[in-house]
């Protein structure tokens, strides 16, 4: 099913990663997207972002990233994953929670173009030409939650339009967390909800508190 739902995807240049449990909402009981940012490589390849040319980048998020993950690689970017974990779960996580939290969810980086260094924003137009990737994944992937990693970038450039809906005030110990809902082409609904982007200061015990207020 996994690898049958990526073929498919004719939009996407970064091609999601998709846990073995996803289908099931594994660990969460629960089909969950996170929604990152971007991905960094200095390459420098001209053709970064054309889908056509994608060839072994395709699986640069399962393999340089997830798979890593899982296996216990250590390396500059891995905190980020790691206190993103622990804020799904509310407590620290161990090698063999850890893989099953990623078995359980899906990952995507919606800025179908890399990026050359970390805390670079990405341009403004590579966001925009990102949308209908973006929507192809969740039309394919049907998650009922996505988390969106970044409250001030990705909420103000991930696409609106009539498949976004605002959602009802949430406040969490006096802070407003931006929430929302996107419609599938299938015509259901699914959830949005942003946190901080976990790379910065990133309270993985307050955001599990936000976070538990959706599983």
């Amino acid at each position: 099913m996994t690898a049958a739902i990526k073929q498919k995807m004719k939009n996407v240049f970064f091609k999601p990663w998709i846990g073995k449990d996803y289908e099931s909402g594994g660990i969460f009981g629960k089909k969950i997207l996170v929604l990152g940012e971007a991905h960094v490589c200095d390459g420098g390849c001209e053709d970064c972002g054309r889908v056509e040319d994608a060839d072994e980048c395709a699986d640069f998020t399962s393999s340089n990233c997830i798979e890593l993950l899982q296996q216990g690689h250590s390396d500059s970017w891995t905190p980020t994953f790691r206190k993103f974990e622990r804020s799904l779960v509310g407590h620290r996580t161990e090698a063999d929670e850890s893989s099953r939290i990623w078995d359980s969810v899906a990952f995507y980086n919606y800025v179908q173009k890399a990026v050359d260094k970390s805390r670079k924003s990405p341009e403004w137009l590579d966001f925009r030409n990102s949308a209908d990737a973006f929507f192809e994944v969740i039309d394919k992937l049907q998650p009922e939650l996505i988390i969106v990693w970044g409250v001030t970038r990705m909420y103000n450039n991930l696409p609106s339009g009539e498949r976004w809906r605002e959602g009802a005030s949430l406040t969490i110990d006096s802070y407003e967390v931006r929430n929302g809902y996107y419609q599938l082409a299938n015509g259901k609904e699914t959830r949005v909800l942003w946190v901080y982007h976990p790379s910065t200061a990133y309270s993985w015990e307050w955001w599990h508190k936000v976070i538990k207020t959706e599983l």
